[in-house]
C-alpha cells in the first residue's frame, strides 16, 4: 500500500504546468481578450487561436493551462487538456497613413 501511495505522490509531482508568452514591441489597444480551447492526446494536436478582430496583429498573446486543467488531464488519462489563451490587439502604427490591416494568416474555420 506505501508503494501504491508513493507512486501516486511521484506520478501527480511529475505533472507540471505549461505557459507560453509571446511579446511584440507594437503597442497595445485594448482590453485582454482570451479563450478557452483544448489539447488533444498528449499534445499532438492543439487548439488554434486566430483573433480576426485584430486587424493590425497581435501585440501579446499568453497561452497556459488553467488551475483545474490538471484535474481534466488527469481524469482522462492524458487525453484532453484545456488550455487558456489570452491576447491584446496591437495598435495601428501612426505613421502608416493609411488604415493598412494585417493580411489574414490562418483560414476560419
Amino acid at each position: 500500500m506505501k508503494r501504491l501511495a508513493a507512486s501516486a505522490f511521484v506520478l501527480a509531482s511529475l505533472t507540471g504546468c505549461f505557459r507560453m508568452s509571446v511579446r511584440s514591441p507594437a503597442p497595445r489597444e485594448g482590453a485582454p481578450e482570451s479563450r478557452t480551447g483544448m489539447s488533444l492526446v498528449e499534445g499532438l494536436t492543439t487548439s488554434n487561436v486566430a483573433a480576426a478582430e485584430c486587424r493590425h496583429g497581435l501585440s501579446r498573446v499568453d497561452v497556459y493551462w488553467p488551475w483545474w486543467s490538471p484535474f481534466v488531464y488527469a481524469f482522462t488519462f492524458g487525453i484532453v487538456t484545456p488550455l487558456r489563451a489570452e491576447y491584446v490587439c496591437a495598435r495601428a502604427p501612426e505613421d502608416s497613413g493609411g488604415d493598412m490591416a494585417v493580411p489574414p494568416s490562418v483560414p476560419g474555420l
